[in-house]
């Protein structure tokens, strides 16, 4: 049964990469931006709506809960992940500037055209869905694990990361561009998984219900 519960943490927990997903095709594509993410979204709604009307009562609580607590500690972890690397700039005197690459994802959401203040922000604000989905798949399927966890799944981030963007944004600074991005994401693993863990391990009332994950299809739609 437990196994059950985790793969359905994980179905959940994939669709939550919408966004960086159609980021990342959009990078190896070379499709808009706009349309690898339309597609990725509307295909993630779409089975995501599908998975969740069958969810239990007691698996849609526990879902519901452990999104909620992926959003908290997405909020923190992006913060302080972007924190850490403005630190790391300004300390370490480098030329390279990680916050570049805001009013690139804004100009490529609403056009070349788009004021420099208006991309800075929608780049940013686009920056900070992908650091709460990313920690909503982790504390689906992880999120109570602790920070060895949280740091392992920001490494993964990490490597695509550094996999994808150098040759994408053409950049030279590549060795300041590493240091400032491991450091980064060490930080956002470790509050990550700090994060979710002390959150989940609070404790919360407790509620009825089937404790299968899926509804039987018998029981569908009687409002159970």
């Amino acid at each position: 049964m437990k196994s059950l519960h985790l793969r359905v943490r994980l179905l959940f927990g994939l669709l939550c990469l919408a966004s960086g997903a159609g980021l990342a095709v959009h990078i190896v594509a070379q499709v808009s931006l706009q349309i690898s993410l339309a597609l990725t979204v509307a295909a993630v709604v779409g089975s995501g709506a599908v998975m969740w009307r069958r969810l239990s009562r007691a698996a849609y609580v526990e879902m519901r809960r452990r999104a909620w607590i992926g959003v908290v500690a997405g909020i923190f972890a992006t913060l302080a992940y972007d924190l850490t690397r403005f630190v790391a700039v300004r300390v370490g005197g480098l030329s390279f500037w990680p916050f570049d690459v805001f009013p690139i994802f804004g100009r490529l959401l609403l056009g070349i055209d788009t004021p420099s203040r208006v991309a800075l922000a929608v780049g940013a604000v686009y920056h900070l869905i992908n650091g709460i989905s990313f920690a909503v798949a982790y504390t689906l399927v992880l999120g109570d694990r602790g920070w060895v966890a949280g740091l392992a799944w920001a490494m993964v981030l990490e490597v695509l990361m550094i996999s994808l963007y150098p040759g994408w944004l053409n950049l030279d600074s590549l060795e300041e561009l590493l240091g400032i991005s491991v450091l980064g994401h060490v930080t956002y693993g470790i509050v990550l998984g700090l994060v979710s863990q002390r959150l989940l391990t609070l404790p919360r009332r407790q509620n009825p219900g089937s404790q299968r994950p899926f509804r039987h299809a018998s029981t569908h739609g009687n409002g159970s």
